[in-house]
């Protein structure tokens, strides 16, 4: 009963670290992403690189950044989210940086691969983070500062990289988030401390609702905890429903521009206004599920109740309104149709990382670098199995329509993690201690 007595805490100082450090982390990482496929085009024409070749430099950042999430997230926990994710950012921001350096296709791969290296430690370092600083109570709203904070990235790198490109040249659109990069991580190292108790503007009566919101939990990572989690069906089950929504937003991410412009015949003007939308519905969602979330669980005192029925909406609602967006021709009722799929999105993106921090406790970081490695797969694999099905369909309604069912699975998937019930061998519980 811990977690609904001490929902309100004498003092903010978790809430300022929430909002003013690992949110802005996490949006500069964004715009170092979002950055090379705004400047892609002007990049592919300064080095008349092929598509093919193009396609390759814009994935290389995808694949050693997932291939890392497992590792980075042991390293978290080994070595504590502060050390892990002051280093990540300096190396990624110094990369950024670098980018322009890039005197050819060999030389372009191999620095976004290295980026992708370097980035590979932020999200399992922030998702341990937060499990650190928060009560699980309020583990939910906390999440959603943590993905607001990435999805404001996509909603804003568009016009700011345009602008420097257009008054300035690409390359200064690297600097620029390179050295915006090393600030914040500056910020990070003087504002964070990976034990909230010793924080030097935390005061006694929050970092005492901090620790009696996580007195269950043991502090220790568990020995052999990615090994042992392959043994259950729980850790496999929050993997891979993370793959199946992935597969549904990396629509959003990859083609939708593309889907606007050629099947819906918006204006290039047009579209860059309209394709925005969607991810201001998500970024507007993360904030409403992380408040209902923990709502629901100081309401019931239910783990289960506050993430899973939250989760499997998200999937339904999401995959039924791009189904039907995909098949509707008013151009309003499409736009509104892909806003409630991509917000729905929302809705399972808190739910999941609240519930690997439920799962991991205090293997938080490997549940979490799992996760979202079977995420990144799916960022990988998605956009060119949606191009193969706009192919073998001959209309990119069936090709929406696959991707849809991806959600089905995903929303089935969600009936076997069991967030109420953590992973005994991942979280450093003996069976004794896990049945009481």
């Amino acid at each position: 009963m811990a977690d609904r007595n001490t929902t309100t805490a004498s003092g903010a100082v978790r809430w300022w670290m929430a909002g003013l450090l690992l949110g802005p982390i996490t949006f500069v990482m964004s715009l170092d992403r979002t950055a090379i496929v705004i400047a892609a085009p002007t990049i592919q024409s300064e080095y008349h690189f092929t598509l093919v070749q193009m396609s390759f430099l814009l994935t290389s950042f995808s694949w050693t950044y997932a291939l890392l999430q497992v590792p980075s997230g042991w390293l978290a926990e080994r070595f504590g989210p502060r050390k892990m994710l002051y280093w990540a950012n300096l190396l990624w921001s110094l990369l950024t940086a670098l980018t322009p350096a890039g005197s050819g296709f060999a030389s372009f791969v191999v620095i976004r691969g290295l980026l992708g290296a370097g980035q590979s430690a932020d999200w399992p370092s922030s998702v341990l983070a937060l499990k650190r600083w928060f009560p699980r109570a309020e583990r939910a709203k906390a999440n959603s500062i943590l993905l607001g904070g990435l999805y404001l990235g996509p909603i804003a790198a568009g016009p700011i990289t345009t602008m420097v490109i257009m008054h300035f040249g690409w390359r200064w659109a690297f600097y620029g988030f390179g050295v915006l990069g090393l600030l914040i991580g500056f910020a990070w190292w003087f504002g964070f401390r990976d034990d909230p108790a010793t924080h030097p503007m935390m005061r006694a009566a929050e970092a005492r609702t901090i620790a009696l919101g996580q007195a269950e939990e043991p502090s220790r990572p568990a020995r052999g905890a990615f090994l042992a989690g392959l043994g259950s069906v729980q850790f496999w089950a929050v993997g891979m429903q993370y793959f199946f929504l992935i597969m549904i937003q990396s629509f959003y991410t990859t083609w939708l521009p593309t889907y606007l412009v050629r099947e819906r015949n918006f204006s290039l003007a047009s579209m860059g206004i309209y394709a925005s939308l969607p991810w201001v519905a998500l970024f507007v969602m993360v904030f409403v599920t992380g408040a209902l979330s923990d709502a629901i669980l100081r309401r019931t005192g239910s783990v289960w109740a506050a993430r899973v029925p939250v989760a499997v909406t998200g999937f339904v609602v999401s995959a039924l309104a791009l189904i039907a967006a995909s098949r509707t021709p008013q151009i309003w009722l499409m736009m509104t149709l892909l806003c409630v799929s991509l917000g729905a999105v929302g809705l399972t993106q808190v739910s999941i990382w609240s519930a690997t921090q439920d799962l991991g406790r205090s293997s938080t970081g490997v549940v979490s670098g799992w996760t979202n490695f079977w995420g990144n797969a799916a960022g990988v694999v998605g956009p060119v199995l949606t191009a193969y099905l706009v192919e073998w369909t001959g209309s990119w309604a069936g090709a929406l329509l696959g991707i849809a069912l991806s959600g089905l699975a995903g929303a089935v998937l969600w009936l076997f993690v069991h967030p109420e019930r953590p992973v005994a061998a991942l979280a450093g519980l003996t069976p004794e201690r896990l049945a009481a």
